[in-house]
């Protein structure tokens, strides 16, 4: 079986989400996502928790299921519920016995000995039961066959509920670790608003005054962290200096793109959630652009684009292809 290299479980709500949910008209929402899976990965056993299987040329699949128990924690907690320690309580006094045999000898017959000792309050939570439904929204034909499906945890969330932001993140905590991905929608989104996330939406930025562009890209972040910050000045400092004709800002769902455009079609651009490579696109870069990382290496073969890792040498590396590329024909 395929290994899972997802992301399994989120420490608080995504801040992209939490603003999607707070522009998202009226006040019902729900937890869902969609993903492209190759038949191969279905093949794979990847997806097999969720029932989702190859059955000749179809992919085969429940319209709904309950994740497995077994599957994670947040899986766990949703089939079986869970005990919390109730640390903000105070403690109660809990006696402990047991029997002791007389005088060392179980054949002179047994007594009993009890103890008192402090404890924190325990809670049991019952366990909520959430389902998932799979939705083949699309497929896209070709020697590996790519299926776009949605899925959902079927439960309608209200904005305005006391409890919105915990079961919000319950229910992405569980399509995150079944799936590797979570979204908020409308809880009456139609089959195109959600074909509409895999799509890149792209900004052009002119070059400007330099500092500009970059205040414009940390501004899709709310909170950037140092590291960002470092990394993001590093990389825009270094395009700047290749002379690029416009910066090119996009997201798709909640991944970042960030490059910069020498020519109609010479982009070089990366995708801030990965970092550990740089792609120089020559053809058809927006339509490359909306592929994964794991697509663009197994369909593509190099056509169209060429990756440079992040490692020693690699501004090198860009510039020779950028400069490569700009030579008139």
């Amino acid at each position: 079986m395929a290994e899972r290299n997802w992301k399994r479980i989120f420490r608080k709500v995504p801040d992209p989400i939490i603003r999607k949910a707070s522009k998202i008209p009226g006040d019902n929402v729900m937890a869902a996502c969609v993903r492209k899976i190759p038949a191969s990965v279905l093949s794979s056993g990847t997806y097999k928790h969720l029932g989702m299987r190859m059955n000749g040329n179809s992919p085969e699949f429940p319209s709904r299921l309950m994740p497995q128990p077994k599957f994670g924690p947040c899986s766990l907690r949703n089939a079986q519920g869970e005990e919390i320690v109730r640390k903000d309580l105070p403690m109660k006094t809990k006696t402990y016995s047991f029997d002791a045999p007389n005088w060392g000898d179980w054949s002179n017959g047994t007594h009993e000995v009890s103890w008192d000792r402090q404890v924190y309050q325990r809670e049991f939570v019952p366990p909520k039961e959430l389902e998932i439904s799979i939705t083949l929204l699309a497929t896209e034909a070709g020697g590996d066959p790519v299926f776009v499906f949605r899925f959902r945890v079927e439960e309608v969330l209200n904005k305005r509920a006391a409890d919105f932001g915990k079961a919000l993140f319950f229910n992405l905590n569980l399509l995150q670790e079944n799936t590797g991905a979570a979204d908020v929608f409308a809880a009456d989104a139609d089959p195109t608003q959600y074909l509409n996330t895999i799509s890149v939406h792209w900004e052009i930025l002119p070059p400007g005054e330099g500092r500009d562009v970059l205040v414009r890209i940390l501004a899709k972040f709310r909170e950037p962290g140092k590291e960002l910050r470092e990394k993001l000045e590093d990389r825009y400092s270094f395009l700047e200096k290749l002379k690029p004709v416009a910066y090119v800002s996009g997201t798709s769902g909640f991944q970042r793109y960030f490059g910069a455009k020498f020519a109609d079609n010479l982009v070089v651009f990366e995708n801030l959630e990965y970092g550990n490579a740089i792609y120089v696109m020559f053809e058809d870069w927006q339509e490359l652009s909306k592929l994964s990382r794991l697509e663009l290496l197994r369909d593509r073969r190099g056509a169209g684009f060429e990756r440079i890792i992040h490692r020693k040498g690699w501004k090198d590396e860009v510039k020779r292809a950028v400069e490569a590329r700009l030579v008139p024909a």
